[in-house]
Order: structure tokens, then C-alpha cells, then sequence
């Protein structure tokens, strides 16, 4: 297994006094979100409920909004491994014009010029391929499809992959980072944000410790992470700002800062001065796995804009 040290990733954490977030210079116009698995179900609900804020997404072996339709029933029958025929792409689109029409959501428009990136493995047996081509083709339906990118040909398992880090690409192992020779997370940035520069051998990056209000209450943890580049601070200089979305089992309460280190984003954040937003969710009774709320646990609201996470999570985000 390989070490991390040859990432030469010097990592650091960073508390701050009372929990407070460092002031960062944003870009509002370049807020965007990824997420893997349950983070990439969390990852579209939350661009599509708050497009008014992010303009694009990415999404590794999710599912699409609302498939799980409010229940754990529906969502292991219809949005894991294999699909029933009740996933229909047209009544998922239909609930959320419905819902923008009731103040649920941000107004559909704003999705017309975003973009949108999807991946799923082929050797994926968790999250069936017609599960994410949902997730696409819902996309498709408020995006050109010329903004909408898909990657469906990497032979990687249910993973957030990585080149040169984590695990065997097919291991089921925390912290579900497979080294699959394929950089999701440069992939993805790249995407998001055109043009970056690519990162250098040796890097220093540290994270602040951060506490979120109001988390505990929404089945989140109340600690965490923010990546800040110098360049961001104090300049004029307006920084993009990217959040990130782990999958069930990932979260920092189970694997420490493992998934953040090895996924790949930060030498990516750190030489494209990209601020990066690492909230937690914290294992419980109902969600032993710490998943982000895909199919219901914190109520009825998990998907509109007065949902529990989500409310704490665009909280933070407008606070910096």
C-alpha cells in the first residue's frame, strides 16, 4: 500500500479562537459543490435548491433529487444497485417546477447557464449506472447538454478515485478513496473552473477548525473544515469557493481528515487559490454511516431550501 508521505502534502490543522471562520474574500459568481455517493445526492440537492448561490456542481456516483421521494424505503428500491420502474426523470422534473412555483427551491433559471460533471465507475456495484444516468439526464433537463459532462468509462468501484493514493480502486474500505489512476478531484476543479494550474511536487496546506451552528440539530457534527489560501485574505483579490460533500462512512468523525488529505482537492485549492468547505455529518442512531440526508432522516424539508443541512450548510457559506 502506498505511503501518503509521497504525496509530499505537508498538512496541518488550525483552530480558531471560539470556532469562527477566517475571513476569505469570495467570488460569489464561482460558488460551486461536490459530493460522492450519499454527498453526491446531498451535492445536487443542494445546487438545484440553492442555484441562486452555486453555479455548478459535480457528483461521483449519486443519485438524483428526490429519488428517494422522502423514504428509505423508496430510496433502496429505486436509487442503489438496480432501479424499479417507478424512477422516472420526467416526474423528478416535474416535482421540482412544482416546488420552484411553491418558494421551495431557488428558480430553475439559474440553473440555464451553470455546469454540471458526473462520474460513475464501471465497476461500481453499489450505485447502479441507470441511478447516475438519472442523475445526468435530470440535469439535462434545466442545462445544455453541452454543460453537462459525464464520465462513465473509468474502471473504478464505489470510490471517490484518486491517482496515486488510497486504496485497491475496487476496495469497500474507509476512507473509500481508491487509487484508480484517475484525479476526480483535478478533474472536477478543472472543470468548474477552467484553466487551473496545476499543482507543484511539495505543498503546505492548512486547514481551520471550524463550529457550525445549529449542526447538531440537523444530524451534522459540529466541527468543520475550511481551507483558506493566503492570497484570499486581506487582498483584493476575489477567491472561488468550492464545498465538498463526503460519502457515508467518510466523514471525519469515522476516518479523521483521511477522505480531505487523500481525495486530491487540496493541492488543487492551494495552487488556484480555491477556498474549500469540509462540513461533517456525525453518526447516529438513524444514520450509523453518517450519510447526508438523501431520503429523509431530519424531516420532511431534507430537500427544499428550509432543510435542516441545508440551512446550515448555506449559512456558513453566506457567513464568509
Amino acid at each position: 500500500m502506498r505511503k501518503l508521505i509521497l504525496l509530499t502534502l505537508l498538512f496541518a490543522v488550525t483552530s480558531f479562537a471560539g470556532g469562527t471562520s477566517p475571513s476569505a474574500n469570495i467570488d460569489t459568481d464561482r460558488m460551486t459543490v461536490s459530493g460522492v455517493s450519499a454527498g453526491g445526492a446531498m451535492a445536487q440537492q443542494i445546487h438545484i435548491a440553492y442555484s441562486d448561490m452555486f453555479s455548478g456542481a459535480a457528483i461521483i456516483a449519486g443519485v438524483p433529487f428526490g429519488c428517494a421521494d422522502g423514504s428509505l424505503g423508496t430510496a433502496m428500491a429505486r436509487c442503489m444497485a438496480k432501479s424499479d420502474d417507478t424512477l422516472s426523470v420526467t416526474d423528478l422534473a416535474e416535482a421540482i417546477r412544482s416546488a420552484e412555483k411553491e418558494g421551495r427551491i431557488a428558480a430553475t433559471a439559474n440553473l440555464t447557464d451553470d455546469k454540471a460533471w458526473l462520474f460513475h465507475g464501471t465497476l461500481d456495484k453499489t450505485v447502479g449506472v441507470d441511478v447516475t444516468d438519472a442523475a445526468k439526464a435530470l440535469y439535462e433537463q434545466f442545462i445544455a447538454t453541452d454543460q453537462v459532462d459525464y464520465v462513465n468509462d473509468v474502471e473504478a468501484g464505489h470510490t471517490f478515485p484518486a491517482r496515486g493514493r488510497g486504496n485497491a480502486c475496487t476496495a469497500l474500505e474507509a476512507p473509500f478513496v481508491g487509487d484508480c489512476n484517475y484525479d476526480a478531484a483535478g478533474e472536477i476543479l478543472n472543470y468548474l473552473y477552467p484553466e487551473l494550474k496545476a499543482p507543484g511536487k511539495e505543498h503546505e496546506t492548512a486547514l481551520a477548525i471550524i463550529t457550525l451552528a445549529g449542526a447538531a440539530d440537523a444530524g451534522m457534527s459540529d466541527t468543520a473544515y475550511l481551507f483558506v489560501p493566503p492570497a484570499c485574505v486581506g487582498t483584493d483579490q476575489a477567491c472561488p469557493l468550492h464545498l465538498v460533500l463526503h460519502g457515508c462512512a467518510q466523514s471525519a468523525v469515522t476516518v479523521g481528515t483521511d477522505f480531505i488529505e487523500q481525495s486530491g482537492y487540496l493541492p488543487w485549492a492551494e495552487a488556484n487559490n480555491i477556498v474549500m468547505a469540509f462540513p461533517q455529518v456525525a453518526p447516529a442512531a438513524l444514520n450509523p454511516y453518517a450519510c447526508w440526508d438523501w431520503w429523509g432522516y431530519t424531516g420532511a424539508e431534507y430537500r427544499w431550501r428550509d432543510g435542516k443541512q441545508m440551512t446550515v450548510i448555506t449559512d456558513w457559506i453566506q457567513s464568509l
